[in-house]
Formats: C-alpha cells, sequence, structure tokens
C-alpha cells in the first residue's frame, strides 16, 4: 500500500526555545479508512518509509528506532531516537487515522472502559508492528533496537 507522504520542514519548538536550530523533515501521511486489515496494511507502509530513511536517520547515538502511537488522536510516529530516548532524528514520519480517531471518540462508554478499548487498539498496532518488522529485511540490516509505547517514552516496550 502506497501513501501520500506530504513532507514539511519545521524547528522542534522546545529546542527553538533553548535556542538550538535543528530543523526536522516532518513526512505526514493519512490515512481515511477504517477497516483493521487495511490499517494494518498502512502501518506496514508508514514502517517501510521509516526504514527508507534509516540512512540519513542514523547517527552514532542512535540506539532505538521509536514507535508512538498515540491513542487520543490515532496517530503513529515512528523516529530513530537515542539511549535516553531524548534526542531524535532529523527525519521524522507520522500517519493518522482520523477514521479511526472518529470512532474511537464516539465511543458511549466509561473512562474506565474507554481506556481499556484504546489500550487493546495499542496492543494490536504493536502486534502489527513487530509482525511486520520481524520480516523486514531491510530493517534487519541495521543494528537499531525497535521500541514502541503509547504513553509515554519511559513506558517503552521492546518489539
Amino acid at each position: 500500500m502506497n501513501l501520500n507522504w506530504k513532507e514539511s520542514t519545521s524547528p522542534n519548538p522546545f529546542e527553538s526555545a533553548a535556542g538550538y536550530k535543528t530543523e526536522f523533515v516532518v513526512y505526514l501521511a493519512e490515512y481515511l479508512e477504517r477497516d483493521d486489515v487495511k490499517i494494518k496494511l498502512a502501518v506496514e507502509s508508514v514502517i517501510d518509509k521509516a526504514v527508507s530513511l534509516l540512512d540519513v536517520n542514523i547517527v552514532k547515538e542512535s540506539m532505538y528506532l521509536l514507535f508512538e502511537w498515540d491513542s487520543v488522536y490515532s496517530m503513529l510516529t515512528v523516529v530513530v531516537t537515542d539511549e535516553a530516548k531524548e534526542t531524535d532524528s532529523v527525519n521524522v514520519v507520522k500517519c493518522s487515522f482520523p477514521a479511526l480517531d472518529e470512532e474511537m471518540n464516539s465511543l458511549d462508554a466509561s473512562d474506565e472502559i474507554w481506556e481499556k478499548i484504546v489500550n487493546e487498539y495499542a496492543s494490536s498496532v504493536s502486534f502489527w508492528i513487530k509482525d511486520y518488522l520481524s520480516v523486514c529485511s531491510k530493517f534487519l540490516n541495521y543494528s537499531l533496537v525497535a521500541i514502541f509505547h503509547n504513553e509515554s517514552r519511559e513506558n517503552s516496550q521492546l518489539l
């Protein structure tokens, strides 16, 4: 599956405030369908895009290929980052899933049940990523550790 990638350049707002001038290139796609089988294929396309950028993203300090699933906005972000998970690669890959987001936000459920549902979906996304990376020969050429989180970087899990 091919996603339509939009490329934009922007400074990191936190670094800009501190006086640093690192500019990030953000590759953003939007996947509009709500079928899990098709979303899985879109996730694989996101991985392919991120892996295609590894040659330019990896620096001496790089350790992780970090997958961040934002359950509130149904967005997947992929970056290469260092051991402390603080210094990210210049190229960032993001894909939003607005149909999924709309469905999740329209659930008529208590906060507890909503959280359970979104955490189960995050587990599915994590599984799809792990499953695809295990056969992604281009990724296997690199010595990065793949990690995933849907809460905070401190709670990242190995894939």
